[in-house]
């Protein structure tokens, strides 16, 4: 009977760990703006009272603030006062997120799908004469 107790404790201590992981760590993805890829690096952690908080990069403007950020399982959305907003949802293995960044109706208006992956897991790029790069 302890041994039941013991795996069914072990197991739900396992699922709860599994669960608690959230939106935390560095996202990259590609917007197509017309003819031009715009790279993105969505940078996200906890704030003081355990909430989120992110800054984004893109191209030559480093840590811009992310002016609203909420994780509620699977849907994120995030938003840059001014510049626009992402809306999207999380895959279970927790790699990717997809969805639309809705530009602010201050730069033009429009939406263009945005799907961001955890940075560190893309693959490596093959480099001339066929070696990879790190």
């Amino acid at each position: 009977m302890k041994g039941l107790f013991y795996g069914l404790l072990v197991s739900l201590l396992l699922a709860v760990s599994a669960r608690a992981q959230t939106v935390e760590g560095d996202w990259q993805g590609t917007l197509k703006v017309g003819a031009e890829d715009v790279r993105l690096v969505l940078h996200v952690t906890k704030d003081e009272k355990g909430g989120l908080k992110a800054t984004i990069d893109h191209e030559d403007h480093v840590a811009n603030p992310v002016t609203s950020i909420s994780f509620v399982e699977p849907a994120l959305r995030f938003e840059i006062q001014q510049v626009g907003s992402f809306e999207g949802a999380i895959d279970k293995e927790r790699a990717t997120i997809s969805g639309t960044w809705t530009v602010a109706a201050t730069q033009g208006s429009g939406s263009l799908p945005l799907v961001l992956k955890r940075a560190g897991t893309a693959p490596k790029e093959k480099q001339a004469g066929g070696s990879e790069s790190p």
